[in-house]
């Protein structure tokens, strides 16, 4: 077995675990899509699913913070007003009547809301799922291939404990094993590893099969390699230092954190989900509802249904579409408010950004926001992913608002982390590649530019951002250049 899943011991035991309906399942389902996905989920459901329709109203219902959608009420209380019956109810594809012109009206209102669109780049999740769909043999291989994958973080690391992850998945040591084997060759390469050494040993493996050598160092000397210490790994491996600076050129040129540069180059087009301005004070936030089909069920089953002489068979299955249709209008309503309240929520711990712009974050957290909305901490993550805002100074990620709070020792105002890690990347990529700043010198220039951080602050934020110390950065610079160390 590969050394990633050597440590996916057995040890199975029975513990609770939710049991999800197909409707509880849904609700989930749909709270993570964004707008594009969910109209694309409505599409789908309207072409399986004969007893949903979409209806064409004289306009879009509309959607703000004090409530649900205006005509959702219908919908939540069944729909059970009485019906035109099915003679009644036939559509003349001729007709060229007002509906004709609110129909063309609602199209080009459509067509119009198109060109409004921001794009982005197709996230590492997403790009491994669609390779996992390929791969998958059944079903269940791909429910795993997704239990996997939407637990990476974002280097396209496992961070769980595998043991952990075993007994709260629910899946057989070998299967995982298996998973985990195939995710590890999707593109990017070294994925769904615990942490950057199996990272590398699987892309040394994939890329370089026949240098035995370059496994051997990263399985068995890593601390040193870590280190730049090749004089030792020579030593034990009884081999010239040249030899062992020719494998870590090769390493160098690998990438240890293979998700957090993913970048596939696809561009997909997105709507942002909430629209909110600032207006004399006031915080308005409102979903963009234009894009997203009202729906009703259809009069003709349901008419049908009425019937005393169906057949049973026939009955059931219309019974059956028709709870699912339900379950999904209802589903989406709820998606709704949910959204709304989150938003609204996060927008005014934000108030200082949409009236001054980037710049202007206020430390949040996901539990500040669950508290204040009482939902539970992943409802919030489900909420804010895959979800843009549309301010007066641009389209946002809605997880760009949750920011972390350092201390900088001092009597200042706090600052973002987001903020000061983005000045330190600049500050390093700016360097001069043979004198690497110190951490103390990184202090002393952000303390000019009017951040005032710790010196362990530093160190802290350079460590997430993967940048090495600079006598580290120095020697990488060297062994790129070809120099002797």
């Amino acid at each position: 077995m590969d050394f990633m899943t050597i440590s996916l011991h057995a040890g199975l035991k029975q513990s609770p675990r939710l049991v999800m309906n197909q409707t509880l399942k849904q609700a989930i389902e749909l709270l993570q899509l964004s707008t594009v996905e969910l109209y694309e989920k409505i599409t789908l459901e309207l072409a399986e699913n004969p007893l949903l329709e979409e209806e064409a109203p004289v306009s879009a219902p509309s959607m703000d913070e004090s409530g649900l959608a205006r005509g959702v009420d219908h919908i939540l209380a069944g729909d059970e007003t009485d019906l035109s019956t099915v003679e009644e109810r036939e559509i003349d594809f001729c007709d060229t009547s007002d509906s004709g012109t609110v129909d063309n009206e609602e199209i080009n209102k459509r067509n119009k809301y198109l060109e409004t669109l921001i794009t982005r780049e197709e996230s590492l999740a997403e790009h491994l799922l669609w390779q996992a769909r390929l791969a998958a043999r059944t079903e269940a291989d791909l429910d795993l291939y997704q239990v996997i994958i939407t637990s990476l973080d974002g280097n396209g690391f496992l961070g769980t404990d595998f043991q952990l992850f075993i007994k709260e998945s629910g899946y057989a040591e070998d299967d995982v094993g298996r998973a985990l084997s195939a995710i590890q060759l999707f593109d990017p390469v070294g994925c769904a590893v615990p942490g950057v050494r199996e990272s590398l040993i699987v892309q040394c493996r994939h890329y370089f099969s026949t240098e035995t050598l370059l496994v051997r160092i990263l399985a068995d000397y890593f601390e040193e390699f870590e280190h730049l210490d090749y004089k030792k790994i020579a030593r034990s491996l009884n081999l010239p230092v040249s030899r062992i600076m020719e494998q870590g050129k090769i390493i160098h040129n690998l990438d240890p954190y293979p998700g957090a540069h993913h970048c596939s180059g696809v561009i997909r087009y997105i709507i942002p989900d909430v629209e909110v301005r600032l207006v004399d004070g006031e915080i308005i936030v409102s979903l963009n509802d234009d894009w997203i089909p009202p729906l009703r069920i259809s009069s003709y089953y349901k008419s049908l249904l009425k019937k005393k002489n169906i057949e049973k068979e026939l009955r059931d299955y219309i019974q059956d579409k028709m709870q699912s249709a339900r379950h999904l209008m209802k589903n989406i309503a709820s998606r709704r408010n949910t959204i709304l309240r989150v938003a609204r929520s996060i927008m005014e711990h934000q108030r200082e950004f949409l009236a001054r712009g980037p710049g202007h974050l206020k430390p949040l957290t996901h539990s500040d926001i669950a508290a204040e909305v009482d939902m539970h901490e992943s409802t919030v993550s489900r909420v804010t992913s895959n979800k843009y805002v549309q301010t007066a100074w641009g389209a946002f990620d809605l997880k760009c608002f949750f920011v972390s709070r350092i201390k900088s020792g001092c009597n200042d105002l706090d600052a973002s982390s987001d903020k000061v890690m983005r000045l330190m990347r600049d500050i390093i990529e700016r360097e001069d590649s043979g004198r690497p700043h110190s951490d103390e010198e990184i202090v002393s220039i952000l303390g000019k530019a009017g951040v005032r951080v710790a010196r362990r602050t530093v160190a802290k934020y350079r460590g997430m951002l993967h940048i090495p110390p600079s006598h580290k950065r120095k020697k990488i610079n060297l062994i790129k250049a070809g120099e002797s160390i």
